[in-house]
């Protein structure tokens, strides 16, 4: 059964320090807010399986580490049109977005308490340059519209790349957060590689915590053929061949 007592602000400081040594007073202090939602949330129904020091370590520290990794080794996120996919509780781009706002971001979640949630955190922590929406990726006409698009655990590699493939400008970057699995599900992509023309990297962030990240990543080389995406429901029954 989960333990319900909230970290007191000093305790989470510490906790926060001993990994994130720069992040500031007024960093931490909405880094605690959103904790605090989360923590109450999760009193109502099962938002995120991260409790107590388990969420603030694995869910709101490595988090912030991941995108990090991202802004350092991959894309320089300052001043970019950022697209974030299925939050659900918000990681890992709300904890990022706390500790480094420089960019616009916009939120695709399509569970009503989810993007409640999300409302809530943006307005108790005063986020600016953010927007939650209540759509499906592959249902959103925004087209060609952003510089980064990320996703973590929403779905498997090949359904993630076609729901989105409309979505980034040309030359945008696609960045997806997967485990232990994530060669498998890069096997399993080869036709949707071939239809849009793309090439996956792989990162390999290790062990911040406990789970093994790793990222692929992609850069869109042309406007997606107009057939994709498809509709959900035929893209989980039947994938294109080559």
């Amino acid at each position: 059964m989960k333990s319900m007592m909230i970290i007191a602000p000093e305790e989470f400081k510490k906790i926060v320090k001993t990994s994130l040594n720069e992040a500031n007073e007024n960093i931490i202090l909405k880094l605690w807010d959103y904790y605090f939602l989360i923590e109450e949330e999760n009193k109502k129904y099962n938002l995120t399986g991260f409790y107590n020091e388990t969420l603030i370590k694995e869910g709101i520290i490595e988090s912030i580490l991941i995108f990090k990794e991202i802004n350092e080794k991959i894309l320089n996120l300052d001043n970019k049109n950022i697209l974030d996919i299925g939050s659900g509780a918000g990681f890992p781009i709300i904890p990022y977005f706390i500790y480094n706002p420089n960019f616009n971001l916009t939120i695709y979640e399509p569970i009503d308490k989810r993007v409640n949630f999300l409302n809530k955190v943006i307005q108790k922590c005063n986020l600016k340059n953010i927007i939650v929406k209540k759509i499906r990726a592959e249902e959103s006409q925004e087209y060609e519209k952003f510089d980064f698009i990320s996703a973590k655990a929403v779905s498997e590699l090949k359904n993630l790349v076609e729901i989105s493939c409309h979505l980034g400008k040309i030359n945008s970057t696609y960045c997806f957060l997967k485990s232990s699995n994530f060669q498998k599900e890069v096997d399993n992509s080869n036709w949707i590689q071939n239809k849009l023309d793309i090439n996956f990297n792989i990162l390999n962030l290790g062990i911040f915590f406990k789970i093994n990240n790793t990222l692929v990543y992609y850069k869109k080389n042309k406007t997606s053929p107009s057939f994709l995406p498809r509709k959900w429901s035929l893209i989980i029954k039947n994938n294109l061949k080559k």
